[in-house]
């Protein structure tokens, strides 16, 4: 019997530091050469135009080696050296990239990171603390990476840390990231509506008024159905 026809779904929602034009985190959609996309999402230290102008600027960096080819944990290693290079060890970035690479059957996470991920494959449902330090601070940094087999049923959802220290100067009880994991990774919602609840619960936990900034991106695998292939992509940005 056959595999099933997949599609990759992929949700993004995020938001600024309140009163706060600009936004530190940036999140990158870009296809591969040799087949899939590849989502980048960087969150610059600090707040503001600062923030803003670095996370664009080592995105832009890590999706110009993504579309030339080169491998995503050097990707990540090559966009540390980059900043470490650049702002002489003194600025640090978060670095996460989840790629579903059709060459290779297999679902690609590079990490630096600060927040947990949350993950569901075969049935399972499981929170994964991030074992690697930011990009840019210390010369020989290198990434955490995780690597699955493309399968229907897959989901992670991945965040800065803007959600995950979302509630401490509120008071808030920290969050029971296994408990949140199997709540919006248990059922087969769209990847937006799982971005959309994360980012809805760091605001709220925030009393509506995010300390920082919040970026949410959620992928999941599921059966399409057959026929023409189309490929839809769907945004909504504000404009101030």
């Amino acid at each position: 019997m056959s595999a099933p026809a997949l599609e990759i779904d992929i949700g993004i929602a995020k938001t600024g530091k309140y009163a706060s034009r600009d936004s530190g985190d940036t999140i990158e959609l870009v296809e591969r050469p040799s087949g899939g996309m590849s989502v980048v999402m960087i969150d610059g230290q600090g707040s503001g135009k600062a923030a803003k102008t670095l996370s664009l600027l080592l995105s832009s960096k890590a999706v110009t080696l993504l579309k030339e080819g080169v491998r995503d944990g050097v990707v990540a290693r090559a966009t540390h050296d980059f900043l470490y290079a650049y702002r002489h060890g003194q600025v640090s970035a978060t670095f996460d990239l989840l790629s579903v690479d059709l060459k290779t059957a297999s679902v690609v996470i590079t990490r630096n990171a600060e927040a947990p991920l949350l993950l569901a494959t075969d049935g399972e449902v499981r929170v994964c603390v991030p074992r690697s330090r930011p990009i840019g601070h210390y010369r020989l940094t290198k990434p955490e990476v995780l690597e699955l087999p493309v399968a229907e049923g897959f989901r992670a959802v991945l965040f800065t840390d803007g959600i995950s220290h979302s509630g401490q100067r509120t008071g808030r009880e920290p969050v029971d990231w296994q408990a949140l994991a199997k709540e919006y990774l248990a059922d087969d919602q769209p990847a937006q509506a799982t971005a959309d609840a994360l980012l809805a619960l760091g605001i709220e936990r925030d009393g509506g008024k995010p300390r920082d900034d919040m970026a949410v991106l959620a992928v999941a695998l599921r059966t399409r159905g057959e026929g023409i292939v189309i490929r839809r992509m769907e945004a909504h940005v504000p404009i101030p």
